[in-house]
């Protein structure tokens, strides 16, 4: 077990990788593709090398960002490609189509490094990159990690992203980067090489802040969590807003029914698999303790979660799956989507409940204790199997849709509006 700090201070290096094609025949298409963007041409001269001549000619002649930041080059039936921009890594594959023709892989021989590559051991602390069991920690600096993100092979112990560090993590897919910080883009274009820092961990702390003034924090935190495995993630605190339009500052992927998160503060938002419709995730507990209105956090579609819990927070929860307990303390909580929650217990704050399930109940147990509960934004039928009304609750529904198979009230006064 080693604590590395992350640097960010190594040199940039141009990659170069390479594919050979072995095999020649007339009735055969080359392709290299990118991003799945292909470039093409039918074999043609006689031989694989007149071939090569004819596809690095085509590949350097188009327009297409994928393949305009790269130089094609080689000799004989050798296709060269070597990054423009030093630091600034590409994903290329070769392919054929028809005929008896061959045509190998790419293979890396010069690897693409960089200040912004998380893999480049002259970034860290030590002279070597994190490993299995290492303690990382990322703080004081503004050094953007964007590529290298793919650390599948790694768990590490603990990982720490303090308030001072003020650079990004992870790619912004509405633009191709192009530059070896991320910060320079084609905007007509997205992102097609790995946006998230793809690394396990047992436990993660973001947004811890140290000394008199508060710092401002990262405004890109997009961290995937594959170990397969237990484990814990505290959100101390986040910027006041995101880089990226309409998503939160910090952004999460979890592997394991029991890896819980824990926000304290997020004035910039903690999304869980939340930037597309396609994420998924799978996770324990989800709690935010902040009492305060301050704290967004949402889960998407795609997350099967165990429990949620909230103090406080305008939050918005959707699932992909079954949820044993929702509780609510305070805040404001918005439910969407198609699934069940086998109790609900609302003591305070607003609860406004737009969520359905096809088949079955939305909820089986429903305990409105205190605060207000909303049910009359969604106009499709859905069934709650038991309502338990407390004094003083605030309860509203749409009596053409919504059904409440069992209802207890309270001896004191409450509201009941089902129009």
């Amino acid at each position: 077990m080693t604590t590395k700090r992350w640097l960010g201070t190594a040199p940039a290096v141009a990659q170069v990788s390479t594919a050979v094609i072995t095999g020649y025949d007339v009735g055969t298409t080359y392709t290299v593709t990118i991003g799945g963007v292909a470039v093409s041409v039918l074999g043609t001269g006689g031989t694989a090398a007149t071939t090569a001549t004819a596809l690095r000619a085509a590949l350097n002649a188009s327009t297409h960002p994928y393949f305009s930041a790269i130089t094609w080059s080689g000799s004989s039936a050798d296709i060269t490609g070597t990054a423009d921009t030093a630091g600034v890594p590409f994903v290329a594959t070769s392919s054929v189509a028809g005929g008896a023709g061959t045509f190998g892989a790419f293979s890396t021989t010069t690897a693409n490094a960089g200040p912004s590559d998380w893999s480049t051991a002259a970034n860290w602390s030590g002279g070597v990159a994190p490993v299995s069991t290492d303690d990382i920690i990322i703080e004081g600096n503004d050094r953007n990690i964007m590529w290298g993100l793919d650390q599948s092979a790694v768990d590490l112990t603990s990982l720490k992203i303090l308030q001072s560090y003020t650079g990004k993590i992870g790619m912004n897919t509405e633009q191709f980067a192009t530059s070896a910080d991320g910060e320079t883009a084609n905007t007509a274009k997205t992102e097609y090489r790995q946006s998230y820092l793809k690394i396990g961990w047992d436990r993660a702390d973001i947004g811890q802040s140290y000394g008199p003034s508060a710092a401002s924090g990262s405004q890109r935190i997009k961290l995937n969590n594959d170990k397969a495995g237990a484990g814990i993630t505290i959100i101390h605190g986040s910027a006041s807003a995101g880089s990226d339009t309409n998503l939160p500052a910090i952004r999460l992927l979890f592997s394991h029914a029991s890896h819980d998160l824990y926000v304290r503060s997020a004035p910039g938002g903690v999304g869980v698999a939340c930037e597309n419709a396609s994420e998924t995730s799978t996770m324990g507990r989800l709690s935010c303790s902040d009492t305060s209105s301050g704290s967004r956090v949402s889960t998407g579609p795609g997350v099967t979660l165990a429990s949620w819990d909230q103090l406080g927070g305008a939050n918005v929860l959707q699932a992909a799956a079954t949820i044993t307990s929702v509780d609510v303390d305070g805040g404001t909580l918005q439910l969407e989507g198609d699934y069940t929650v086998t109790t609900l217990t609302q003591t305070a704050g607003t609860v406004t409940d737009n969520h359905r399930k096809a088949s079955g109940n939305a909820i089986t147990t429903l305990n409105v204790q205190g605060g207000t509960y909303n049910a009359k934004g969604n106009n499709e039928a859905r069934t709650v199997a038991t309502l338990n009304l407390s004094v003083g609750a605030i309860l509203a529904a749409d009596g053409g849709v919504m059904t409440f198979t069992a209802r207890n009230f309270p001896g004191g006064p409450y509201t009941l509006a089902v129009t």
